[in-house]
């Protein structure tokens, strides 16, 4: 079936643009632009009607198997909608396998695959506009290497212009977040210098506080890869906590106290009371802003591992907190339009403290950008054919869904496993997503399980314990998946 006018033609470049020593020593970062290609395959191409140029480094392992397997989620024909061939997914890769930026690999003058990668994305833009499409171009974050791709090609991004990029600060998200009238933890103002820092940490232990998170503050790290965390036992004073600085437990385990020292004159750090509590929990929210207009997208309980690390979610947030999430998430996203943002993506995440009343929410931090959340949300709203309703649910006529999403689903057992072994694994099992049931399992992240033995999941589910059994069920099986 030929688009009809004014179908969407993406261009798709999910650079991750925080620090590339980080993304150096996490396993399998590299692969992480690849996360929101199955998402984006199955909301633009099989759901949309549209056309995908889709733009990873190194490129994807399995990529026809993986291509046709996200096609074939949806059935052939689903109201008049007929299934859109493959040519109109196109998946354009880099050999480069280093830890550079996505878009610093794409915007490589001195490197010849790059030139000609960057040929066929124009070629691709000026055939599907004038074929009548909408094109733009899809990032991760605000990146002044893709505004200026995106110039290049006369094309939009969707994400904030990056002079907004300071916004996105630990400190600054802090300021924000006051602002929009969020609760936040007691913390320091933006720090340079260990001895500032010492001076910031001893004010708050005068008011009681003895265990600390310390932040880098740039956003140059993710996901809580830039986080300390600090036990204070000794004198409270400036020169006592100076002296007991280098024993905080870095989160990044491959990261000394000595380059995280060097790191805040470069980034910044701040330093917040430290929240603990067996029930305590991580709700989040997902904006993003067109215009002057700020519209409530999703909310997540999101799976922390240790420093407040993210390592996967449940959708939706639980009930007792969600709607004062929404409204506190909103809130921050009137905020950035009043600092002049008029489109992209936000997150803003935060923390609930059980206490008498039911839940106290504590704002933890300001992400100005896509999230880890967004691609299983994506993925699971296209398949679904739905968006949440007013309470940030998802109806599927008259009866929810729900679902738990994984980007770390990893066994040593799975190195030397292919992604097309897996497919055909999940196919034949009673996991795999159904179209009928609108339940099941769906893949992503697959080229990380040959090398890094990886890969993501989204258990779509009526309920959250059916989507936990899913999960569980579904790590039961790919240890059972013999390699060729």
């Amino acid at each position: 079936m030929s688009p009809v006018s004014g179908y969407p033609a993406v261009v798709s470049v999910q650079s991750r643009e925080c620090s590339p020593a980080l993304l150096e020593r996490l396993s399998g970062a590299t692969l992480f632009p690849e996360r929101p290609v199955g998402a984006a395959i199955v909301s633009v191409v099989a759901r949309g009607g549209g056309a995908l140029f889709t733009v990873t480094a190194p490129g994807l392992l399995d990529a026809d198997e993986q291509v046709d397997y996200f096609l074939r989620l949806l059935p052939d024909e689903d109201d008049g909608r007929v299934k859109p061939a493959k040519d109109r997914v196109v998946v354009g890769g880099l050999a480069d396998r280093s830890s550079r930026w996505l878009s610093d690999k794409l915007l490589d003058e001195d490197s010849a695959e790059a030139a000609a990668l960057r040929a066929r994305i124009a070629e691709f833009v000026e055939r599907e506009r004038a074929a009548g499409a909408r094109v733009w171009l899809s990032a991760f974050e605000p990146s002044e290497n893709l505004e200026q791709l995106a110039a290049r090609l006369g094309v939009d991004t969707d994400q904030a212009e990056a002079r907004f990029i300071p916004l996105g600060t630990k400190a600054e998200g802090r300021r924000l977040l006051d602002a929009a009238g969020v609760p936040v933890a007691e913390g320091s103002e933006e720090c340079r210098t260990l001895e500032d820092l010492a001076e910031g940490v001893a004010a708050l232990a005068e008011r009681g506080h003895r265990d600390f998170v310390l932040k880098l503050s740039s956003t140059e790290y993710g996901a809580g890869m830039g986080n300390a965390l600090l036990r204070l036992d000794g004198p409270l004073d400036r020169a006592g906590v100076l002296a007991a600085l280098p024993t905080a437990a870095l989160v990044d385990p491959k990261l000394t106290w000595d380059q995280f020292a060097e790191a805040i004159g470069r980034s910044g750090a701040i330093a917040e009371e430290m929240l603990a509590d067996a029930d305590l929990r991580s709700p989040s929210f997902q904006g993003t802003i067109v215009g002057d207009e700020v519209v409530a997208v999703s909310t997540h309980d999101q799976v922390l591992g240790g420093g407040q690390t993210y390592v996967g979610s449940s959708f939706p947030a639980d009930a007792a907190y969600r709607a004062a999430v929404m409204d506190l998430g909103v809130r921050v996203g009137k905020q950035l339009v009043e600092r002049g943002v008029r489109r992209g993506d936000y997150g803003v995440d935060f923390l609930a403290v059980p206490d008498a009343t039911g839940w106290r929410l504590v704002g933890c931090e300001l992400n100005l950008r896509s999230t880890g959340t967004k691609h299983g949300f994506v993925m699971a709203t296209s398949l679904l054919d739905v968006l949440p309703d007013a309470d940030g649910r998802l109806m599927v006529d008259g009866v929810e869904r729900v679902y738990e999403a994984s980007d770390g689903i990893s066994d040593p057992r799975l190195v030397g496993l292919r992604p097309r072994q897996l497919i055909a694994a999940l196919r034949e099992s009673p996991l795999h997503y159904d179209h009928r049931t609108k339940t099941g399992v769906v893949l992503h992240l697959l080229s990380a399980l040959y090398e890094y033995g990886k890969f993501g999941a989204v258990c779509i589910a009526p309920d959250r314990s059916a989507a936990d059994r899913m999960m569980r069920e579904l790590l039961e099986l790919v240890v059972t998946v013999e390699k060729a």
